[in-house]
């Protein structure tokens, strides 16, 4: 897989940087167009991001770019790109002795809900917090949020593409773990005995770097059952027989309909 960088702010000491920020019309090779006209400046695109407007006929181009050519000013770059027909209007900011942050954006969303991007470290050392606060208790609070979560984004999935599609293609919608950073997963055997089904999960956000002698991944659990739960109509538990905390390769989670989810 492919490391995906977050259009957050970057780091290049010595260099130029900023921020540009561009409406244009959604139409074919409008993007392109601004790239460039970016590049007729000799101004170098570092990382960027483009989407289209929910019921407009408009799109976002939001890039972070460096100057090499120090008589260019931001200015005349702003000049260039709406000289282009595809422009409708034009943002930008320099950053601060090699340092841009995007200051412009906020808040961050994902399908129309506000989300924050926190480190996988401080994530699992929250987890943590919360079973060294709570003892076993912890386990059972981390599962239930796990849980009401999972439900709530399953939900929410239903009522665009319904159940059908969500049983048929489980294997797939799983894959949201890898896109949102919090593992990779894989069904091992057969999709088609779902929601009965054993999942594997690689790098799970929520034991990487974590040592225990039992399985820790509550929350995961939670979430996976809870999806489950939502898609399938009713109850589905999910228990952890293998987990990285304990130095297996990977973590496992057996997912059931209606049966207890004891600890191992």
């Amino acid at each position: 897989m492919l490391s995906k960088e977050l259009l957050v702010g970057r780091i290049e000491a010595g260099k130029r940087l900023a921020q540009v920020i561009v409406t244009v019309k959604d139409e074919v090779g409008a993007v392109a167009n601004v790239n460039a006209l970016i590049a007729s400046l000799g101004v170098d695109i570092r990382q960027s991001l483009s989407y289209s407007l929910p019921d407009e006929s408009l799109a976002i181009y939001n890039t972070f770019v460096v100057f090499n050519d120090p008589k260019v000013s931001l200015v005349q770059l702003v000049e260039r790109l709406e000289e282009s027909a595809f422009v409708t209007s034009v943002h930008a900011q320099e950053g601060r002795d090699g340092v841009i942050v995007d200051e412009n954006s906020f808040p961050v969303s994902w399908q129309g809900r506000r989300t924050i991007i926190l480190s996988q470290t401080a994530a699992a050392r929250m987890f943590e917090a919360i079973r060294f606060t709570l003892g076993s208790g912890g386990d059972v609070v981390l599962y239930q949020q796990g849980s009401s979560y999972g439900k709530e984004l399953a939900e929410s999935f239903v009522a665009r593409l319904g159940r059908d599609y969500l049983k048929r293609n489980f294997d797939y919608s799983l894959g949201l773990l890898a896109a949102t950073g919090w593992g990779i997963p894989e069904i091992v055997g057969s999709k088609d005995t779902f929601p009965d089904i054993t999942v594997t999960v690689r790098s799970c956000l929520e034991c990487d770097g974590v040592a225990k002698e039992r399985p820790t991944c509550s929350f995961m659990r939670g979430f996976l059952a809870g999806v489950s739960s939502a898609i399938v109509g009713h109850t589905v538990h999910c228990e952890e027989t293998r987990c990285v905390a304990r130095r297996d390769s990977f973590c496992m989670f057996e997912l059931r309909s209606g049966k207890s989810a004891a600890r191992r």
